[in-house]
């Protein structure tokens, strides 16, 4: 993170504070499987106020934490695509077909 300016103004702290709040917005959004958002960054906020870092901070810690759980969840679903593909398709009766997800 850049360093605060010494004493920010208001309209500096309500812009960071918009912007935060809505990357919080978006990460929940993502996490609720709502439509993404192409991420646009904030123009023209400047340095982040020094009482806002802490925030950043666990916001970005809650972005990474989500884009692990989200690549954990796609190697799984490919997997178990994998593995339904995996089984061949009969169409000569009704026979039923079990296939291992675990092994």
């Amino acid at each position: 993170m850049t360093s605060a300016s010494p004493e920010p103004s208001r309209s500096d702290l309500a812009g960071w504070s918009e912007a935060l709040d809505r990357m919080e917005r978006e990460l929940h959004g993502a996490l609720a499987q709502a439509d993404p958002v192409p991420w646009r960054p904030p123009i023209g906020l400047g340095p982040i106020p020094a009482e806002l870092q802490e925030r950043a901070a666990r916001l970005i810690e809650a972005q990474l934490h989500t884009m692990r759980y989200l690549e954990d969840v796609r190697q799984t679903t490919a997997r178990h695509l994998a593995a339904v593909r995996s089984v061949p398709r009969q169409e000569a009766g009704p026979h039923p077909v079990y296939f291992d997800l675990i092994g």
